[in-house]
């Protein structure tokens, strides 16, 4: 439905108003606004003495699209909210909804953008305009007439706002790559950019994020000449976006020979990154995989692949020996006697502690993923609890590694 929602003041008087080149005339906004708005219905909201002086011009029109809705004037902050509650539940579910504030109290136009941006995210109503017939703008004397000023484009930085706050807190980018998709080129290959981070977080993708990640200041800088003047607000974002997400970057972040102490870091970064944002699931389980990839770096190993490098450090950090076969034999780790002899025992064991001991890092890993079904699964405010002291834990392992970041 095609709903105009416009407010009526005590003192009418015929006004010409200019939109588009035309002029409109009308004793209140509203009758000149229904002369240039296609609507289904026009709820006219109307204190007490405004329905007496001002609902009359309406009335003598006969249109029976045209609806008084009674409000209170506005006194008080519970007379507000009870405006709130009135106008908002006359709108529906995907209406089409556009506001006149061009009568009324001064605090009309925040009320009108805070109804504007709780019926977008409640009930997914698209805003077609805030229309303001701009009376001091006109000249009744000189028949200057008053310009109407389309003011939604200013709703659109609640949606930026919201969607830059959403990447930022979680990750997600979906809702800000589908914003920058309508723009230029620029804005959609920073769309893409970010959607490949969002995608690469949400994935436990690691070196996606690395790598797309490193890519984002050059996309900032192509987009941010081309924003339009609506979408000014999100230059300052952007700044944002760079300082959140840029830390993460690095090209070629598999290319463990050049730069593997770097990719290391940032895959670090990226744990306390999910911890800090409440993502335990992708805090443990990455955090579970960055230990066999230390291993693979200190024993100059690809930790891409599985098997068998993974498998061997997994097994390092298990002791270095395996269960026994069918023919009872055990398997041994040809890492081991180096391990031994060339890391610590204080290093050896601040890893084997962290990695195996009672429901430490492994384990809790295996606890969360298998959704907690299994004998004696751990609380909610333990898993939490220990994925805290897990991401101290490894920090200060790349403490005691010395690891450096190559990029710096």
């Amino acid at each position: 439905m095609r709903q105009i929602i416009t407010f009526l003041g005590l003192y009418p008087r015929e006004t010409t108003y200019s939109f588009k080149g035309k002029t409109y005339k009308g004793e209140v906004f509203a009758e000149a606004l229904r002369q240039f708005c296609e609507y289904d219905s026009m709820l006219v909201c109307v204190t007490n003495e405004a329905k007496k002086r001002s609902f009359t011009v309406l009335e003598k029109l006969e249109d029976t699209r045209i609806k008084a809705i009674d409000i209170p004037t506005g006194a008080t902050t519970e007379e507000m909210w009870e405006t709130f509650k009135i106008i908002t539940e006359q709108v529906n579910e995907n209406d089409h909804v556009i506001f006149d504030i061009t009568h009324g109290l001064r605090s009309l136009p925040f009320l009108v953008f805070l109804f504007a941006a709780y019926l977008k995210a409640a009930k997914n109503v698209t805003i077609g305009a805030i229309y303001y017939g701009a009376l001091e703008l006109g000249n009744f004397k000189t028949d200057l007439p008053a310009p109407v000023i389309d003011l939604s484009e200013f709703v659109s930085m609640i949606d930026w706002l919201t969607a830059t706050d959403q990447f930022i807190k979680t990750g997600n980018g979906q809702y800000l790559a589908n914003l920058l998709l309508n723009g230029n080129i620029a804005s959609q290959e920073l769309a893409s950019g970010i959607d490949s981070i969002s995608q690469g977080l949400q994935l436990l993708r690691p070196m996606d994020v690395l790598e797309k990640s490193a890519l984002l200041p050059k996309l900032i800088a192509q987009a941010v000449p081309t924003v339009s003047q609506s979408e000014l607000p999100f230059i300052t974002l952007l700044t944002r976006l760079e300082k959140d997400y840029g830390k993460f970057g690095l090209i070629n972040p598999t290319d463990y020979i050049i730069k593997p102490q770097a990719s290391l870091l940032r895959q670090l970064e990226i744990v306390k990154w999910y911890a800090q944002k409440g993502q335990i699931v992708q805090a443990l389980s990455m955090a579970r995989e960055w230990l066999p990839s230390l291993l693979c770096y200190y024993f100059n190993i690809d930790p891409q692949i599985e098997r068998p490098n993974r498998n061997e450090m997994e097994l390092l950090l298990n002791g270095g020996i395996g269960q026994k076969d069918a023919q009872g034999n055990r398997y041994t780790s040809s890492y081991l006697e180096q391990y031994k002899a060339s890391i610590s025992q204080e290093k050896r064991t601040q890893l084997s502690n962290l990695w195996s001991n009672s429901y430490k890092l492994a384990n809790l890993r295996n606890d969360v993923l298998h959704a907690g079904f299994r004998k004696n699964p751990q609380s909610a405010e333990y898993i939490i609890e220990q994925t805290k002291q897990i991401v101290e834990e490894l920090g200060n392992i790349a403490n005691a590694w010395n690891l450096k970041d190559e990029e710096e």
